[in-house]
């Protein structure tokens, strides 16, 4: 049976990396047949074929006609917002509901209009098309929200007392049937908020986490040892990490939070840092009030120089204020570097205090910098033990073998327990 795996990017962010991630663990299994459907194009075992010019600038304009209307009704929350009023005309073709053939679809990330919440009730009724949806973040259980406000209560009890967008996009929610489909998240805390949710809390449920390629993000020993030489600075500098497409300016990803703590960490003058950062073009001017140098290594899209950063690194910050897995945290232990990361989400799936990283109270400027400071304040070898152990938790908890063995099973479980 054929597998199409629909995701709006097939190679920018964590989701699509997942969604890529799945698609090449699939291809390796001899009864799998898959591809990966973004707006763009499709990713197949031959190559990427490119959607038509056409269909891409007209999906184009539809996201920002229905991006336009968020802006009517904003809260103090600084997440993303969706509507989902429109569908990818490429990837409505390449779905193909009308088609009788019997395929499994399993869902992505698909906000940016990729698919409209009026497609999906349609979708998740089709006898033929057996789905399974991967929850990236909150957007499927909150109204135009990617993730809830901290406190926020709205995704449990309804919208009624929100404004008339949320209200009426959280109404349409309501009118897809999700039980007709199984529904996977890649961690237990996104397991949790599901389940108290109020459009998912009698849905099937299932922690399937994002797989990591152990055999790509590992500890290069030459690297480590020559780290220094690269960025032209002393042997005794502390080399600190923070990565997240676009994220000095998305406040989800907590820079402002780390650029706070540096600010502390940096007014020691007996403080010698590097902070090397990835995932956008460019930085926020913030950057300018640290005492220290900053290197900004701009998007990468190679796994291989992705390790390559790691392994430069004393230790990764993963400041977010909500992170449904923690991908980066993931490959960054993967390659014996320890993190440092807010005691909140997904990513607490991956950090065990004291183990293979150090946790912060969440969102907390003073917590953030002592955890910083303990970690600088460590030896190399007790940083290197932290490393391998997280490199030990990665392999045993999302290794490919593992996930794999797990998504096959969900996936056999798909074609039996939907459409029934």
């Amino acid at each position: 049976m054929k597998l199409k795996i629909i995701s709006y990017s097939a190679t920018k962010g964590g989701a699509a990396k997942a969604a890529r991630n799945f698609l090449y663990l699939i291809q390796n299994h001899e009864n799998h047949n898959a591809e990966l459907i973004s707006v763009n194009g499709t990713l197949t075992s031959q190559g990427f074929i490119k959607a038509p010019k056409l269909s891409v600038i007209w999906h184009y304009f539809k996201m920002i006609i229905s991006r336009s209307f968020t802006y009517f009704e904003r809260s103090n929350n600084v997440v993303k917002y969706s509507l989902n009023l429109f569908s990818s005309n490429y990837v409505l073709k390449s779905i193909n509901l009308t088609s009788k053939d019997k395929e499994i679809i399993h869902l992505n990330w698909i906000n940016n209009d990729t698919l409209s919440i009026f497609y999906l009730k349609k979708l998740f009724k089709s006898s033929d098309k057996y789905v399974l949806l991967t929850l990236h973040d909150e957007w499927f259980y909150c109204s135009t929200e990617h993730y809830a406000d901290y406190e926020s209560s709205s995704f449990m009890k309804g919208y009624d007392d929100d404004g008339c967008i949320s209200r009426r996009i959280f109404n349409l929610k309501k009118t897809i049937d999700f039980n007709k489909i199984i529904i996977t998240v890649p961690s237990q805390w996104l397991f949790e908020r599901a389940r108290k949710s109020y459009l998912l809390r009698n849905a099937k449920v299932h922690i399937l986490p994002n797989p990591i390629d152990t055999d790509k993000f590992r500890y290069l020993k030459e690297t480590r040892l020559a780290r220094h030489l690269k960025f032209d600075v002393d042997e005794g500098c502390f080399i600190i990490g923070f990565g997240a497409v676009s994220g000095s300016s998305n406040p989800l990803k907590g820079f402002d939070l780390l650029i706070g703590a540096l600010q502390k960490i940096t007014n020691n003058k007996n403080n010698n840092i590097l902070l090397l950062t990835f995932g956008a073009k460019e930085l926020d001017k913030s950057v300018k009030s640290l005492d220290c140098k900053v290197v900004n290594m701009g998007f990468i899209a190679n796994a291989e120089e992705m390790a390559n950063i790691y392994n430069h690194l004393d230790v990764m910050i993963v400041p977010s204020r909500a992170e449904s897995f923690g991908q980066v945290a993931a490959e960054s232990l993967a390659c014996q570097t320890p993190v440092v990361a807010f005691d909140y989400s997904g990513i607490t799936d991956i950090i065990t205090h004291k183990r293979n990283g150090l946790l912060a109270d969440p969102f907390s400027i003073e917590s953030l910098t002592d955890n910083i400071n303990l970690m600088m304040e460590m030896s190399v070898e007790e940083r290197s033990i932290y490393g391998e152990n997280g490199r030990k938790d990665v392999i045993e908890k999302f290794g490919k073998k593992v996930v794999l063995d797990r998504y096959i099973k969900i996936l056999d479980y798909v074609k039996g327990a939907t459409n029934e």
